[in-house]
C-alpha cells in the first residue's frame, strides 16, 4: 500500500507545482525531490505513461499498474481541486491556442518518448540500475521537455494531468481544459508507446 500512496502524494505535488507555478525550472527540481522521495519504493511513475512502460517491460504486475494509475489519477484531481482552493481560479491544462494540431501532437510525442526512453534506461538498464543520479536525470529531461515545448503544447507529458483537471472542473463548475483533453490523451501515448518499442528492441530482458 505504501507503494500506491507514494505515487500520490508524487503525482499530486507535481502537478500543485505546475498548477501553482508553471515555471520549468521550478517543476524540474520539484520532480527531482519527488522522485528522490519515491524511487526506492514506487519507483517514483507519477504518469500512466511510465506505468504502462514498466508493465510491458514486466517490471511491475498488472494488478500493481492498475493501482499505481488509480491513485496518480486521484493525486492529480486532488492537486486541481487545492489549486482552485488556493488560487480562487481552476487549475488550466491547453496548448498555445495559435500552434497547429500537428505541431502540439508531435511535441507532446517527442518530449513524452524522451522522458520515458531516459525513466527506462535508469530504472531498467542492467548497467544502470542502482545508480544514485536518476533524480537528476529525469527532473533534468522532464525539464528540457517544459522548455521546449511548453511554449506550444502546453509541456504536459502526462494524460493524468489532463484528466485529473478536468475532473476537477466537473466538481468545481468551471474550466475548459476539457476541450483540450484529446491532446494529452493521444500524444503522450504515442509517444511513450514509441519509447517502450524502441528500448524492448535494443535493450531485451
Amino acid at each position: 500500500m505504501k507503494n500506491y500512496l507514494i505515487e500520490l502524494i508524487g503525482t499530486f505535488f507535481l502537478v500543485l507545482i505546475i498548477g501553482l507555478i508553471g515555471n520549468p525550472i521550478a517543476i524540474g527540481f520539484g520532480l527531482i525531490v519527488l522522485i528522490y522521495m519515491g524511487f526506492h519504493i514506487s519507483g517514483a511513475h507519477y504518469n500512466p505513461v511510465v506505468t504502462l512502460a514498466m508493465l510491458y517491460r514486466r517490471e511491475i504486475t498488472l494488478y500493481d499498474s492498475i493501482n499505481y494509475m488509480i491513485f496518480q489519477l486521484i493525486g492529480a484531481i486532488f492537486a486541481g481541486l487545492v489549486v482552485f482552493f488556493l488560487t480562487s481560479n481552476p487549475m488550466e491544462v491547453q496548448p498555445n491556442l495559435s500552434a497547429g494540431i500537428y505541431q502540439i501532437l508531435t511535441l507532446e510525442i517527442l518530449f513524452t518518448y524522451l522522458y520515458v526512453y531516459v525513466f527506462l534506461n535508469v530504472k531498467t538498464h542492467p548497467k544502470l540500475k542502482d545508480n544514485s543520479f536518476y533524480g537528476l536525470v529525469l527532473g533534468s529531461a522532464f525539464m528540457i521537455g517544459i522548455f521546449s515545448a511548453g511554449p506550444t503544447s502546453g509541456g504536459v507529458f502526462n494524460p493524468f494531468t489532463s484528466i485529473g483537471v478536468t475532473i476537477s472542473h466537473l466538481i468545481i463548475g468551471d474550466g475548459i481544459s476539457k476541450y483540450y483533453l484529446w491532446y494529452y490523451l493521444l500524444g503522450p501515448i504515442i509517444g511513450g508507446l514509441l519509447a517502450t518499442v524502441q528500448y524492448s528492441f535494443m535493450v531485451k530482458k
